[in-house]
């Protein structure tokens, strides 16, 4: 099963911090690369197979950089980044770095699992904790959550505003601090704030629809 952990910082003045931003991006990176084999490799992604494969490998933290400030529009703010993991075709993770670019002082980084990876956190959920631990502590973000892929999402817009997860972190500065851990079925604190999970991969989706609309 494919896992997205999405996680977004959001600050004044962080648009002036871009390079703080790819640098916890690239630390990232390589604390999950000893846990999917796909991680050896990382290439931006591209319209076509062909060029993606003439990609060069993104192998430190410069040229990550470099790529992040080569995806820059001049019409717009901020930067995009889109990468793939491993060789095409193998089934690798897809990693996404937005910075500044839908919302002014907002950085995101998304990961879309391959199979070894989402095949590790449906088995193992203490490495589903270690993996959203470990994010938070390098990211430092306001809210991130680790969902399934394909779990149904409420109609309504979620009062928190971001995707429902089945283990999920809050800053402790959250207006929905104290109603996210009321739901919680589990807390560990961790950076500046918590992670919190909401019953199991099957049931976080009901968990969660349990929060009043009105917070």
């Amino acid at each position: 099963m494919k896992w997205h952990l999405s996680f977004k910082t959001q600050r004044p003045g962080l648009d002036r911090r871009m390079d703080e931003s790819i640098a916890r991006a690239w630390e990232f990176m390589q604390a999950i690369r000893p846990y999917d084999p796909t991680f050896f490799r990382w290439r931006e992604t591209a319209r076509t197979k062909a060029q993606a494969e003439a990609n060069p490998n993104i192998e430190t933290l410069d040229q990550l950089r470099q790529a992040v400030y080569s995806s820059v529009d001049p019409e717009l703010p901020g930067a995009q980044l889109m990468l793939f993991s491993g060789d095409i075709g193998t089934g690798g993770s897809n990693l996404y770095i937005l910075l500044g670019l839908v919302y002014p002082d907002t950085h995101s980084i998304r990961l879309e699992t391959g199979p070894a990876l989402g095949a590790r956190i449906d088995t193992d959920e203490d490495f589903a904790d270690w993996l959203m631990l470990t994010a938070a502590r390098i990211v430092n973000p306001t809210i991130g959550a680790l969902r399934r892929q394909g779990d149904p999402l409420n109609p309504d817009p979620e009062p928190y505003d971001f995707g429902p997860g089945w283990k999920m972190f809050f800053h402790r500065d959250s207006p929905h601090w104290d109603q996210a851990h009321a739901l919680a079925t589990k807390a560990m604190p961790v950076a500046e704030g918590a992670i919190l999970t909401y019953g199991t991969p099957d049931t976080y989706t009901q968990t969660l629809n349990q929060w009043p609309r009105e917070q």
